[in-house]
Formats: C-alpha cells, sequence, structure tokens
C-alpha cells in the first residue's frame, strides 16, 4: 500500500506542478508501472478516484510533444511509450480527441528521431524506441480489437508512409497487422481494405530490400484478415485468385 500511494503521489505532484526537471519526469513515468498494478491487484480497472486516466495520458502527450525535432532517442520518450501501454490495460477509455492527439504525438516522436551515431545507449535506445512504439500502438488496438479500430489506428501510422520516414512507417504498419488475426474473433468488414493493400504495394519495389519485404508481409496479414472475415483457410479460398 505504501508503495502504491507513493506512486500516486508521484503522479499527482507531476500533474499539478508540470515539472521540467527531467528526473521528476522519470519518476512520474516510472510511478504509473506500479499504479496500474496496485489497481489490478485490488481487483479494479481504473485508478480513479485516486488520479484520471486521461489527465496523466494528457500529460505524457505534453512531454513528447515537448521534445525537439531530430534529438537523439532518450529515456522520456521511451518510457512514456511503455507508460501508455500499461495506462492501456485502465478504464475508462481515452476520449477520441485526446487518443487522435497521442496517435499524432508518438509516431511523430519515434519517425523523426536524430541518426547520428553517439552512444552504446543511445544506439540501443534508437534499436528499441520502434519496437516500443509498435507495443503501444498493439495494446491501444488490444483495448478494443475491432476492425474500425485498425482502419483508425492504421491512418496515423500511413500518414508517413509518403514521407523520407517510409521505411520507418512500413515497418510499424506491419507490425501493427500481426496483432489483429490473433485477435479477432469475429472481424467485421475493414474498412478500406483496398486502400491499405495499394499504400502497401506502392513499395514492394522500392529499391532498399528491408522496406520492400515489409509491404509484402503487410498485404499477406491484410489476407489472412479478408479469408477469416469470409471463415476460409488460404488452402479454400481458390476463388479469390484471378487465374488470367
Amino acid at each position: 500500500m505504501a508503495t502504491n500511494e507513493a506512486a500516486l503521489n508521484v503522479i499527482r505532484e507531476q500533474l499539478q506542478g508540470r515539472e521540467k526537471d527531467e528526473a521528476q519526469q522519470r519518476m512520474f513515468l516510472h510511478a504509473i508501472h506500479p499504479a496500474c498494478l496496485a489497481a489490478q491487484q485490488r481487483g479494479q480497472e481504473t485508478l480513479e478516484p485516486h488520479c484520471c486516466k486521461a489527465a496523466v495520458v494528457q500529460r505524457i502527450v505534453e512531454l513528447i510533444e515537448e521534445l525537439p525535432d531530430d534529438s537523439p532517442p532518450g529515456t522520456i520518450l521511451a518510457n512514456s511509450l511503455i507508460a501508455v501501454g500499461n495506462l492501456s490495460t485502465m478504464k475508462p477509455a481515452l476520449e477520441l480527441e485526446l487518443e487522435t492527439h497521442l496517435l499524432q504525438a508518438a509516431p511523430h516522436a519515434v519517425f523523426t528521431l536524430g541518426t547520428e551515431k553517439d552512444t552504446t545507449q543511445v544506439q540501443a535506445l534508437h534499436k528499441v524506441m520502434p519496437e516500443l512504439l509498435d507495443a503501444m500502438l498493439g495494446n491501444l488496438l488490444l483495448e478494443s480489437p475491432e476492425t474500425d479500430r485498425l482502419h483508425y489506428i492504421l491512418e496515423h501510422v500511413n500518414f508517413w508512409i509518403v514521407s523520407q520516414e517510409r521505411g520507418r512507417a512500413i515497418k510499424s504498419s506491419t507490425a501493427l497487422l500481426r496483432y489483429t488475426l490473433p485477435e479477432f474473433d469475429n472481424p467485421a468488414e475493414f474498412p478500406r481494405m483496398g486502400h491499405h493493400v495499394a499504400q502497401l504495394a506502392l513499395f514492394i519495389s522500392d529499391p532498399a530490400k528491408d522496406i520492400s519485404r515489409q509491404p509484402r508481409e503487410g498485404i499477406y496479414w491484410l489476407y489472412q484478415l479478408l479469408l477469416h472475415q469470409r471463415g476460409l483457410t488460404i488452402h479454400e479460398a481458390e476463388d479469390l485468385w484471378c487465374w488470367d
């Protein structure tokens, strides 16, 4: 109980004071996991009335947006992505406006990371940061695993496909699609599936081999989702193929 109270106090202090000190910000982000864990151990699915989930996420978005563009990856961004993943296990669901704000800020911060070589720690963070973003997006999807929601999240990721950061965006888009098939028991029609296929197909012939491989995998997962919607396996789907 004492540990939980300490974590909640740290969270409340950050929400009230908007501390600029990086050490205090890290303490705030580190306090979110034990606060969520304590709530779950009490059999609760919410942090309220102790603190407001929406206010915590809003502060995390602010921390992400305060990071300068092209900055090297750091612990504030890494722990922000992890914290959002922890909060996705808590109710209530985020309001659309706040979630949209988050889905704009987080990919922007990760996709525009500086690429200069630095310390071993920074290089390690550079490798893991896209994975943390992918995990955060997957956790947001798991809050409500529906095809409409998958489309909504993909739209924010695929915004970056036509930018210089297309490689990072395509990898995240493909990673998110990997989450879909196991989680959708009875998937509804996927909005604008042809649009998503077309977006990925544009990069199948990309001269960068790593980039060209990712859209192939993404299209594979979209095809699997289509088969799943129709209750078919790949061996039962000959009628979907054009033999001309």
